[in-house]
């Protein structure tokens, strides 16, 4: 058996590649790597036993010349192959035009890269359970691009090569220990939460936040794989929370109670809970009050602050996303992981919940 994988330097990439090879001694592990640093960031992870075995390519998946190079390169063989596609840009503030080059042209070049590398191939397109290909309002270009990638690629590559897809909802930390090797989606909002006490928040309190563990989703996408390996049926798995989805307002009680417990050892004070508003409330203000900035917010913070208003907003008072399709077991309850991931967001961020030094006078003040 053979894996090629792209994005395997990234959140839920880190850990397949370790499970992957530590499941199977004789597997050959290709990774399909951006840059120098990618590839140190994944040797890092791994132990040196399971770094020996992984084979590397070093390619631009959103430049056409530079995967026609890597396919030059690569000796095709008929090893049966599994493609698993992660790499992808996830940026939730982006238009759809800007996200289209790394995933749509790059899901393309990822199939041309998989057909090169082996005669009997099996691509899983990983995609957002935020997602689907047809009727689906899109909330931003993200969910759009993702939907188009899966398009373009059953047009083009449908009759050539088994596709399988496997969509996740929004990844945070380990279940059990709350590591995780990237800090997107949730996170930026925990940051915001612990650094600048905000003066409020936008979305609906009782809108549902679709919330999974990456190393459940790990397992099963693992899972999926060794399947797909096997035969060359196209298989479909959707790794969503379904009726283990938290409120929006009960996520971000917790925040606050796992960032005060913090506080409270460092001799911090407790903090007020942040008040959320509804969307009307927020665009009230917007045009009440066109030239407000919070007292004790930078300009440039106060721009991410709405940046974030914007984003959660839209998820936490539109709470669509696809139930779970073909997982062998549901999604841990988050308010038993919950705490653990921010805990460990915490323990990389300690100088968000520590009192800062005062600033060492100058000379001249000295002198004063």
């Amino acid at each position: 058996m053979k894996v090629l994988l792209s994005g395997a330097s990234g959140t839920v990439g880190i850990p397949l590649a370790a499970a992957l090879l530590a499941h199977d001694a004789d597997l050959r592990l290709i990774c399909v790597l951006r840059s120098a640093k990618a590839r140190a960031a994944l040797e890092e992870s791994l132990p040196p036993a399971l770094r020996r075995r992984v084979e590397f390519i070093e390619a631009d998946l959103s430049d056409d010349a530079s995967i026609d190079a890597a396919m030059r390169a690569l000796a095709t063989d008929d090893t049966p192959t599994v493609g698993v596609h992660l790499a992808a840009d996830v940026s939730w503030d982006k238009s759809c035009e800007e996200m289209q080059q790394l995933n749509v042209q790059g899901t393309q070049n990822f199939a041309r890269l998989l057909l090169a590398a082996s005669t009997r191939p099996h691509m899983v397109y990983v995609s957002t359970a935020y997602t689907q290909t047809h009727d689906w309002d899109y909330r931003n270009g993200y969910e759009e691009s993702k939907a188009m990638a899966e398009r373009s690629l059953r047009e083009g590559f449908g009759t050539r090569l088994p596709i399988s897809t496997f969509s996740c909802s929004l990844v945070v930390g380990d279940s059990r220990t709350g590591e995780i090797a990237r800090f997107n989606g949730l996170y930026p909002l925990i940051k915001f939460l612990a650094t600048f006490n905000p003066p409020f928040l936008v979305g609906n309190k009782d809108g549902l936040l679709d919330i999974v563990p990456v190393d459940w989703v790990v397992a099963e996408l693992h899972a999926m794989v060794l399947r797909c390996a096997a035969d060359d049926t196209p298989r479909e798995c959707v790794a969503s929370a379904g009726s283990q989805r938290v409120r929006y307002e009960t996520a971000v009680r917790l925040i606050e109670e796992r960032i005060a417990h913090a506080r409270r050892r460092h001799g911090l004070p407790q903090l007020a809970p942040v008040p959320i508003l509804r969307d009307r409330q927020w665009g009230f203000l917007k045009r009440a009050l066109a030239a407000w900035q919070p007292p004790g917010i930078s300009r440039s913070d106060f721009r991410y602050f709405e940046r974030l208003l914007r984003v959660y907003g839209i998820y936490a008072s539109s709470d669509r996303v696809r139930p779970p399709l073909h997982v062998r077991e549901p999604s841990p309850d988050p308010l038993g992981f919950l705490p653990g991931v921010v805990d460990h967001w915490i323990a990389c961020h300690p100088r968000t919940v520590r009192p800062q030094a005062a600033a060492t006078p100058s000379a001249q003040e000295q002198a004063a």
